[in-house]
């Protein structure tokens, strides 16, 4: 199974996974450009580490140790807001003589259950074009606009994916979309050199996980087939089933991101029917959490299971 994203959606995805699948590989977005993984970024020349960081962490069986990598400073001076995994992982790199290795390395640290792999060879810089025309550049921006995205690619172009994420896709029995950031963690994912024509190639299932809300600055109105038609005009129709949310939510929780003028995704089933996608609505919400909307892993994994059985 491989699994695309990034942001929290991702490394949840793969907590869950990490002990029904035997052989589980994440390939994560490197358009980050803000936060920690934006100043190394910027003073080192490293592909951003955070994404990959968290999908490490998700994955390690060693404990103690992804405790320490997901430590992050938190006192005047250089080191403020850096995490010790993003450092590490940077070093790692520049030891490696190159991101995919300095990640393969910090996976042997924190002997992973699976592996994670980049989305490109090197940073990609997010060029977004929103409803008005207007461009802007870096994924950092975009929530600071605030205006509808309507497409994003990358700078620079050609740049491949690993060869290790063409060889995973093309082994892969199920492919997964993580939810997440629609814009700026799932398709970004997506856009290495050569993981449009895998996917072209893939004859599996290609499950695509809806957000259950929607995101102010990039899906402000969507619904969830418009999150997959999204999907479809970066990377082709790809798509073959969507696993989405049913049930209501907690009151409160929804005041909050009313807030954020966010909303509960709309499910159009007569639309993503028309589209040829088969959909399966569950209940897939943590209880857990009290302050926002979140996914449960064990739930999620159960589900992308069946679907995979059932599909395959």
């Amino acid at each position: 199974m491989v699994v695309f994203g990034g942001g929290t959606g991702l490394p949840l995805v793969l907590r869950g996974l990490r002990d029904r699948v035997g052989d589980l590989t994440a390939v994560v977005t490197v358009a980050d450009d803000g936060g920690s993984s934006g100043r190394l970024r910027q003073e080192l020349g490293v592909a951003p580490p955070g994404d990959v960081r968290n999908c490490l962490v998700a994955l390690a069986e060693r404990r103690r140790l992804a405790e320490v990598f997901n430590y992050r400073f938190e006192a005047p001076g250089d080191l403020n807001d850096h995490s010790v995994g993003n450092i590490i992982i940077a070093a790692l790199s520049d030891m490696a003589g190159g991101f995919c290795e300095g990640v393969e390395q910090a996976a042997r640290f924190l002997r992973t259950k699976g592996r994670v792999l980049p989305a490109a060879t090197e940073s990609l810089t997010l060029v977004v074009r929103y409803a008005d025309g207007t461009v802007t550049r870096g994924e950092s921006v975009v929530h600071e606009v605030g205006k509808q995205v309507s497409k994003v690619s990358v700078e620079p172009t050609g740049i491949p994916a690993p060869p290790g994420v063409i060889e995973a896709i093309q082994a892969a029995d199920v492919l997964v979309l993580a939810p997440g950031s629609l814009f700026t963690s799932t398709i970004p994912a997506l856009l290495g050199g050569g993981v449009r024509e895998a996917l072209a190639d893939f004859g599996g299932p290609v499950i695509y996980v809806a957000n259950a809300m929607t995101q102010q600055g990039e899906t402000g109105d969507f619904t969830v087939s418009d999150h997959v038609r999204a999907i479809t005009e970066h990377v082709g129709p790809v798509v073959t089933d969507v696993l989405v949310h049913s049930g209501d939510l907690p009151p409160d929780i929804l005041a909050r991101y009313e807030v954020e003028e966010a909303t509960p995704v709309a499910v159009d089933l007569e639309v993503l029917h028309g589209m040829g996608l088969r959909v399966k609505k569950t209940d897939l919400l943590s209880r857990e959490s009290c302050a926002s909307v979140r996914h449960d892993p064990v739930l999620l994994a159960r589900e992308v299971g069946e679907i995979a059985l059932v599909r395959l």
